[in-house]
């Protein structure tokens, strides 16, 4: 049986995030202090988010509604997020959830890294010692990737100096810095993403993945094209983003078909039987962020639900042609009792019996991706063939038509096809659409609410970024806070 090792370093571990001044009183269980290599393994399993640190980030975006018909209150945990308040928190809660997980996973694979840093591997535990190596580094580059682009500005040129986060790199570091902690430059901590994911590639190359919730290989190779697409760096992000492609090809959602006619069509995807329970499974590359069958659009009258014009961009080939809608569609129209509780449900997980962790990562971003860095570098035939490498793949059959150059009128026109199938396809996956609308320009965005009241947020409102939690100020008065 495997153990669960912790560490207890200096009795109480500091952290800059918690009210009370510690991030875990880690204590060794059993009596057991972790030694081998393969006991630093099981403590960096228990750093992987197993919790929640990005959903109610889809509250602020453009695929969200209210569903004011639902006779579900919204919570007032997660009003702030839809209405864009000043502070997500509510009122007198001090410590964020989403910073104090991310935090966690920092200094659980900080404590991993310290460690080897003074270790040289046997021959026998190389191997291992360079996997484990390896997830830490990627797993403190996919935290903080979080923390950058939640709490601080966008990645460019001119923002490079902003104040970024906080950038433990020791769990000693955790420590010393829980008062008068710093933000690190924006500039800074990207630079330092992308060392720990280059170094993360080099010592997990050629290894086998362990499992769909670990960093393997060809997640990492993912992880690498996401983050260079998100700095602008198109060539890294073609060639991250093809080295996926070549090992996790697209579930044929055709097979889909015999299944769907075996459950009267619309309601093949229902509370006991998720879009994420098919074949599409497949495509999942890696599982975060805990349960996923109660997330805020489970059900068909849930409080918020997914826009009409995120399940519209499903029918431009018309109704029931691209196998997508079923992801989206309520089919309240097929049933006059549950029309007023809106068109749109959110079916990917089921929300009975089969539990599913939330998708971090799947095979489809990575055609996306290649796509968007193809249309930015002007070669929009090669964008248009990677978007019907996936329409192929979603649409009927019977309805698929192929997309060629004399469809769009320019690349801009590519470029918005591009990124209209990202929003699809990445529609609640791992908070992707807030970061996406952030590096898109941080556009105007409008949610109708209670009484009738119209919430805005404006082309590039400060309140794109999240504010610094309370907690962090009180043990770092001087830490400047984002504007408001």
């Amino acid at each position: 049986m495997k153990k669960i090792f912790y560490i207890n370093i200096l009795a109480i571990l500091l952290i800059t995030f918690s009210g009370c001044k510690k991030l875990l009183d880690i204590k060794p269980v059993n009596g057991m202090m972790p030694v081998t290599v393969k006991d630093y393994e099981s403590l960096l399993i228990g750093g992987y988010p197993r919790s929640d640190y990005f959903f109610n980030t889809e509250l602020m975006t453009d695929n969200a509604y209210a569903n004011l018909n639902s006779g579900n209150a919204p919570g007032k945990t997660h009003e702030p997020w839809f209405v864009w308040a000043s502070s997500v928190l509510p009122d007198a809660v001090k410590t964020d959830a989403y910073w104090g997980n991310l935090y966690k996973s920092i200094f659980y694979a900080n404590t991993v890294l310290d460690n080897f840093a003074m270790r040289t591997p046997s021959s026998d535990e190389k191997e291992l010692y360079e996997k484990v190596k390896g997830e830490a580094l990627a797993l403190r580059a996919y935290s903080y990737f979080y923390l950058i682009n939640w709490y601080a500005d966008v990645y460019t040129a001119e923002n490079l100096q902003l104040p970024g986060v906080p950038m433990p790199l020791t769990a000693v570091d955790v420590n010393v810095n829980t008062t008068n902690n710093v933000r690190q430059p924006i500039g800074v901590v990207w630079t330092q993403i992308v060392k720990d994911i280059n170094e993360a590639s080099r010592l997990l190359a050629g290894k086998s993945a362990t499992s769909r919730f670990r960093f393997s290989a060809n997640t990492v190779d993912l992880f690498k094209a996401r983050v260079a697409l998100f700095m602008g760096d198109n060539q890294t992000a073609i060639e991250s983003a093809t080295s996926v492609m070549g090992a996790s090809p697209l579930t044929d959602l055709n097979g889909l078909q015999d299944y769907i006619d075996s459950k009267s069509g619309p309601y093949a995807f229902t509370y006991d039987f998720g879009f994420i329970d098919t074949d599409y499974n497949k495509e999942i590359l890696f599982f975060t962020g805990g349960r996923a069958n109660n997330n805020l659009f489970y059900y068909s009258a849930a409080a918020f639900k997914p826009t009409e014009e995120l399940l519209n961009l499903t029918k431009r080939y018309g109704y029931l042609t691209d196998y997508r809608q079923y992801i989206f569609e309520s089919w309240a129209v097929q049933n006059t009792d549950v029309v007023a509780k809106g068109p749109t449900m959110y079916c990917m997980y089921a929300t009975q019996s089969r539990d599913s962790y939330y998708i971090g990562m799947k095979a489809s971003e990575a055609y996306v991706t290649r796509a968007e860095a193809y249309a930015r570098t002007n070669q929009g035939a090669l964008a248009i063939a990677d978007l019907n490498l996936i329409l192929q793949k979603r649409i009927k059959k019977a309805n698929y038509v192929p997309l060629k150059m004399t469809d769009f009128a320019n690349n801009d026109a590519i470029l918005k096809r591009v990124l209209e199938e990202r929003r699809v396809e990445t529609a609640f996956d791992a908070g992707l659409r807030w970061l996406d609308l952030r590096r898109f320009g941080k556009p105007e965005i409008q949610h109708n609410y209670k009484n009738g009241v119209i919430y805005a947020l404006k082309k590039n409102d400060p309140r794109y970024l999240l504010q610094i939690p309370p907690s962090e100020i009180n043990n770092s008065p001087e830490m400047p806070l984002n504007p408001r």
